[in-house]
């Protein structure tokens, strides 16, 4: 479902009996309206579901470090003929005023936050109003108390329709230990696996994001210096053809080629990777013309050219141009890698993913 590691996002949609009903109209997104967005929480590192289940949120309880009622922890005010069951949250940004409803799991601790209805202008618009809100507090919290304050899931209702949307983030693949018996690994390549790690280890999208930046960067740069001793030394210097495929019909063989076991590429992980604006596009027009600059906007977002830190994280990350770019950008990190490094990286596999013969040059 998906390209695993990265968000993907989940719409149920009512159909109703009378095809003049007008809930029938707006399509998956939904229209302006009513909606509401329900938090789930989690312990990082504690997956609620095992991998591979997905449920709504109606059948998990969530979970957090944070003790907000009894048993974990008995608030001021609290009693046995008043027990206080849930807290209230409440914030305002220019898009107006929300409050949210935080309600424990069976211990005590802090599990989901549902919103009360708000207007928006479809399901997508009220996830990024409500998160939007929401994050200052869970930061604010998080920093006053040193817990971390984990969002597993996220799940955006349409009142009027019923339509539910839920965002979360499939895991990982499974991959047998299929490598190379032996292996001669250079400094350089070293350095990049290991930022490559670092991406695949961090729940966060955003420093996900800048780790697999900073891997093209670094083989641009590479291939500037490598380049430029060519040529003092009367050698050319060449790289294959960095391309996206523009045709649906090279996508699955294109991907075989920089993904070592085969997978079955749905629709939902294409969709994700090939991205209109990058269909036929060299390499360096998508890391110029859309992974550059994001990657530029990030930072301004951060920090000033003074260095303070100026913005809230929260709000200008950019999350949603991130979770855009982000598959199409491990890709591209994985063919730069290859065509970099050919002895170390994906060494037996052609460019359409078949086994190259083991005496291949």
């Amino acid at each position: 479902m998906g390209l695993p590691g990265e968000l993907q996002h989940i719409i149920v949609i009512n159909e109703f009996r009378d095809p003049h009903d007008p809930r029938n109209v707006g399509g998956p997104k939904g229209i302006p309206g009513k909606y509401k967005v329900i938090f789930v929480l989690d312990r990082p590192g504690f997956s609620l579901l095992p991998e591979r289940k997905y449920s709504f949120s109606g059948a998990l309880k969530g979970d957090s470090h944070l003790a907000i009622t009894k048993p974990a922890f008995s608030p001021p005010g609290d009693s046995d003929a008043d027990p206080i069951t849930k807290i209230k949250i409440y914030g305002n940004t220019e898009d107006g005023n929300f409050e949210f409803i935080g309600l424990p799991n069976e211990k005590g601790f802090l599990g989901k936050i549902e919103s009360e209805p708000f207007d928006a202008n479809d399901l997508f618009d009220a996830e990024r109003k409500a998160y939007r809100v929401l994050a200052s507090s869970l930061s604010y919290w998080s920093v006053h108390l040193d817990i971390p304050l984990h969002v597993y899931q996220m799940e955006s209702g349409e009142l009027r329709t019923g339509n539910t949307q839920m965002t979360l983030l499939p895991p990982s693949w499974e991959a047998p230990f299929a490598v190379a018996p032996t292996a001669e690994l250079r400094k350089e390549f070293r350095g990049y696996a290991s930022l490559y790690r670092e991406a695949l280890n961090s729940n966060s999208p955003v420093y996900r994001y800048l780790c697999l930046f900073k891997i093209i960067e670094g083989i641009q740069s590479r291939r500037a210096r490598l380049g430029t001793e060519a040529r003092k030394s009367g050698v050319k210097f060449r790289r294959p053809p960095e391309v996206v495929p523009e045709r649906a019909e090279e996508f699955k063989a294109w991907l075989n080629g920089i993904f070592p076991i085969r997978r079955e590429w749905d629709a939902m992980s294409l969709d994700s990777i090939f991205h209109r604006e990058a269909l036929g596009k060299r390499f360096n027009y998508v890391i110029e013309k859309a992974l550059r600059p994001l990657r530029v906007d990030i930072a301004h977002a951060l920090a000033s050219t003074s260095g303070e830190l100026t913005l809230s994280a929260d709000e200008l990350l950019h999350r949603e141009r991130v979770n855009k770019w982000l598959p199409i950008t491990k890709c591209i990190v994985r063919r730069m890698l290859k065509n970099e490094f050919p002895d170390e990286f994906l060494s037996y596999l052609r460019e359409d993913g078949t086994i190259a013969p083991e005496n291949s040059g």
